[in-house]
């Protein structure tokens, strides 16, 4: 394993002065065994520990080292610590391409530290290093708040001061391993995170990402943590214009668009979260043994209010509460008698509080829980059908400075004992996150209950957790479409998720000739120019050959449409092709309605002649069958995005498109499952399907739509600019692209046209 020795030390160097003493000081408060040798060419010693002048005269090969000097002594240093074998180290100083748009110099001293490093494995460099609390390591030159556990979640982010603060975080969250990843010069995030994950004692992944610097490496993590039934949260930074410009100042990332990173999360089978509260709740949800099997959800709370909360918070973040059963009903009136309004969410009022007894038989009658049968072949969830998934109570601890919370404890102890034979996950919850205490989230995980802390980060947690459950039973997806790479070539990257023969395949591709063909590329050495857009009769046509359904149409020229008697003569030699009613478009203009370049509803050659006259037609004109009696009209559009590929979104279309904003997105290619899986997410799926007696579309009909606009983006590739359908009109047999859009980006191809 690359990382072992780097994340596993036995002996750590530690190169510098006061950043230096500062690591030896923090390996000695979590308790690291090994040897630690700090080298400086002045001082006799340092942290109490005897110095070695230069990395020459150490005792071995180092297995880590962590170097606290200025950039240009750090390339050197780690050129000696490559060349003596060590097994890997963080570089603090800061300078490099982080700072490349205030010096020119920093990109190529990136380069020459990621040359001088060799194999050696790199972190940073700009980052504060990482903390191993399974074994007691911390190449690490500040405090942090964590502790040594015995299991717990990998956290790996770019930010030093986030790391920081989750180190800081009282919510409970056993830590294994802490890694700050800085520039990413030589190892990327989502290397140091598939480095962890074979740890047995890593339960789960939570990566802060501020940009995916490398795509294929987060595929290869995402096929390991399937392999290895890990899950992975994610906190993605950069939503905003002005977030995405602070981190090009702070990492060089780029953020790229938001909503194809959060396709391309969920196409990882990962979760995004957004906001650290909620990172840090469903991290402790998943480092759980017992996993989250669904959505439905039974709570009980001493407290009316409590019960409403629940209800509120919870039925936003999409978990359900099922009615209560007779035998739940039964059961709950034995033990709070018949005065008490029974419904889930339960209040049980106080009138068994500080009973004992009496709370372990409400909260056993609520669940339905019973001892495990004699036979060793039978579960005691064998014996009734499942109620929930989740058993949820909600409690809040009083002030241990002021307070006293015995009674707490024991409706605690009474929750525990109830829910050990519970076959869903036992959560105990409040209201508000301070009134939690991380002293008792640490006992529950004992007895493998969560404790959460708020309403509102633990709801979503668990209905995080939930998803990701029901995500898992999906196969997973293949990899992203990604560019060409340099001069037109085409070359097959060998991956992770699907098979390959490893040989790349370079040429001028067949989609490269077809380009040309079409005239969706310029093989004159034009140099970077502007999007050019095709004219709707063009991009209808070449969609058209990938198996779009388009209406039945001619084009007249400029020239036809100036002259009476050409216009005659084009229209009588087209009359053969076409049915009334038609539509009449003007060419080259995008927003047709706002530009009087479209008439509707034209029955006959005289109110064709007439409209074809009056509406702007600079470009010449589109004459179309006109679709009737359409079920529903959708938009379906793709984009290049710079950093994750082509993104396609799916929404509902027609003039309402901006109103409605009824859309989700996905990275191509997809499979038609996963097509299809997004269709049902739109809040006009019902149409879709059969509103109110209405046909229902052809559903095969419409995937075969979609995978016919997803085949036209992939064969134009990088140099797409923007592919837009709006509206697909879909109907109960048939789906026809009615308007098209087709942008497209011609660059310098004199180097391998």
């Amino acid at each position: 394993m690359r990382f072992e020795r780097l994340l596993r030390p036995r002996s750590i160097a530690v190169v510098g002065g006061q950043w230096a003493q500062a690591v030896i000081e923090q390996c000695r408060h979590i308790g690291y065994q090994g040897d630690v040798w700090p080298v400086h060419p002045e001082r006799e010693r340092l942290g109490g520990e005897i110095c070695y002048k230069s990395i020459d005269d150490l005792p071995g090969s180092p297995d880590a080292c962590f170097i606290g000097v200025n950039k240009e002594r750090t390339i050197d240093l780690v050129k000696a610590l490559s060349s003596s074998g060590a097994g890997g180290t963080v570089c603090f100083a800061s300078g490099f391409s982080e700072t490349a748009g205030q010096d020119e110099n920093a990109e190529s001293r990136e380069a020459r530290l990621i040359e001088a490093a060799g194999n050696m494995p790199v972190l940073g460099p700009n980052c504060y290093g990482l903390i191993n609390y399974l074994d007691r390591v911390a190449l690490w030159p500040d405090q942090h708040g964590g502790k040594a556990v015995d299991r717990g979640v990998a956290i790996v982010t770019q930010s030093s001061n986030i790391a920081i603060n989750l180190t800081m975080q009282r919510r409970g969250l056993p830590i294994a391993y802490l890694i700050t990843a800085g520039n990413q010069a030589q190892t990327s995030l989502a290397e140091l995170a598939t480095s962890v994950l074979d740890d047995e004692r890593v339960t789960a992944i939570g990566l802060h990402i501020e940009g995916f610097s490398d795509i294929r490496a987060f595929e290869t993590l995402a096929s390991r943590a399937r392999e290895t039934g890990k899950r992975v949260i994610v906190l993605k930074t950069g939503v905003t214009p002005l977030a995405r410009a602070a981190l090009v100042s702070h990492t060089r990332s780029l953020s790229g668009n938001d909503s194809a990173a959060s396709a391309f999360i969920e196409r990882l089978g990962m979760l995004r979260v957004r906001g650290i509260g909620e990172f840090i709740e469903t991290l402790k949800v998943v480092h759980l043994q017992r996993k989250v099997g669904g959505n439905r959800v039974l709570s009980m709370s001493c407290s009316g209010g409590e019960a409403a909360l629940v209800s509120d918070f919870g039925s936003v973040a999409g978990l359900q509460f099922p009615r209560l059963a007779e035998q739940q009903e039964t059961s709950l009136r034995e033990v709070l008698g018949q005065n008490i309004a029974l419904a889930n969410p339960l209040d049980y009022h106080t009138r068994i509080w500080d009973d004992p007894p009496a709370l372990v038989a409400m909260m056993s009658g609520m669940l339905q829980t019973r001892e495990p049968p004699a036979s060793d072949t039978t579960s005691a969830n064998d014996q009734y059908a499942s109620l929930a998934d989740i058993a949820l109570l909600v409690l809040d601890f009083p002030r241990a400075d002021r307070c006293s919370g015995r009674s707490w404890q024991h409706t605690l102890d009474a929750y525990v004992a109830a829910t050990r034979h519970w076959q869903g996950i036992a959560v105990v919850i409040s209201t508000l996150p301070e009134n939690m205490p991380e002293m008792v989230v640490e006992s529950l995980f004992d007895d493998q209950v969560v404790g959460l802390c708020g309403l509102a980060d633990g709801l979503r947690a668990l209905s995080n957790a939930a998803w990701l459950e029901m995500a898992d039973c999906t196969a997973p997806s293949l990899p992203v479409w990604l560019p060409e790479n340099q001069n037109g070539m085409f070359s097959a990257a060998t991956l992770s998720l699907v098979p390959s023969s490893g040989v790349a395949r370079q040429g001028r591709s067949a989609r490269r000739v077809s380009q040309e063909a079409w005239g969706l590329v310029q093989t004159a050495d034009t140099g970077s120019l502007p999007p050019r857009q095709l004219d709707e009769s063009t991009a209808k046509r070449w969609l058209n050959r990938f198996g779009v359904s388009v209406p039945v149409s001619f084009r007249l020229s400029f020239a036809d449409v100036r002259s009476s008697l050409r216009l005659s003569r084009a229209l009588d030699k087209a009359s053969p092709v076409f049915s009334y009613p038609v539509v009449a478009k003007g060419l080259g203009v995008v927003h047709k309605s706002e530009a009087n370049a479209i008439a509707l509803d034209i029955d006959n050659r005289r109110d064709l002649e007439r409209a074809i006259r009056q509406i702007d037609c600079a470009g010449g004109c589109l004459i179309e069958e006109q679709i009737q009696d359409a079920v529903a009209e959708l938009l379906v559009s793709v984009i290049h995005d710079p950093v994750h590929g082509l993104l396609m979104t799916i929404g509902a279309g027609g003039i309402a498109t901006e109103v409605l904003a009824d859309s989700v997105q996905c990275l191509i290619p997809a499979s038609r499952d996963e097509l299809d899986r997004r269709l049902q997410r739109l809040r006009c799926a019902p149409l879709l399907s059969g509103f109110r007696s209405r046909p229902a579309v052809d559903r095969e009909c419409l995937l075969d739509a979609l995978e016919s606009v997803q085949q036209a983006a992939l064969q134009l590739g990088e140099r797409l600019v923007e592919l837009e359908i709006n509206p697909l009109m879909c109907a109960e047999k048939t789906c026809t692209a009615v308007d098209a859009y087709v942008a497209v980006r011609d660059v310098n191809l004199s180097n391998g046209a």
